[in-house]
């Protein structure tokens, strides 16, 4: 099983130390991957107006420091397009889910499109938008809720 970590670095982003909180998150799952607890290969991807893949990045790494500035909006199409219809790898989406609404419709439907337990969506700062809701839907500090079991199951 693989594992796409996806950062939304979108302007929105950039408020109230949201970037640290999303590097500590990102490596938490990095150390904890590390340790055995998730059996997973372990992506990186920057997202706002297009997204950017760190294929040479690992869980041994430091937080990419291109990562820590945020601008521009969060493209959903982008995103599905880098990604696929139906990706093969899990997501976990770390995000203040302040997304446009054109781009939180597209990203809706995609969602529905995907396999079950394709998607988690971690929320980042104690001001993510509150309308970001669901079962796949976590706040950071339930970051191990979300992933613990979540890697070694299936997509059902």
């Amino acid at each position: 099983m693989k594992l796409l970590l996806v950062c939304d670095i979108s302007a929105s982003m950039g408020d109230g130390g949201q970037p640290f909180a999303m590097r500590s998150a990102v490596m938490t799952v990095a150390q904890w991957s590390r340790l055995g607890y998730g059996h997973t290969e372990i992506r990186l991807c920057g997202w706002a107006s297009e997204v950017r893949h760190f294929l040479d990045w690992n869980t041994r790494d430091e937080f990419p420091e291109e990562l820590l500035p945020c601008g521009g909006t969060s493209n959903g199409k982008a995103l599905i397009q880098s990604l696929g219809a139906r990706p093969e790898s899990k997501v976990l989406l770390l995000t203040d889910g302040f997304w446009l609404r054109d781009d939180a419709r597209v990203l809706k439907r995609w969602k529905e499109c995907l396999s079950p337990n394709t998607l988690r969506i971690i929320k980042i700062g104690a001001s993510a938008n509150p309308q970001l809701k669901g079962l796949d839907v976590f706040a950071a500090e339930d970051l191990f809720e979300a992933v613990d079991g979540w890697l070694e199951g299936g997509s059902e």
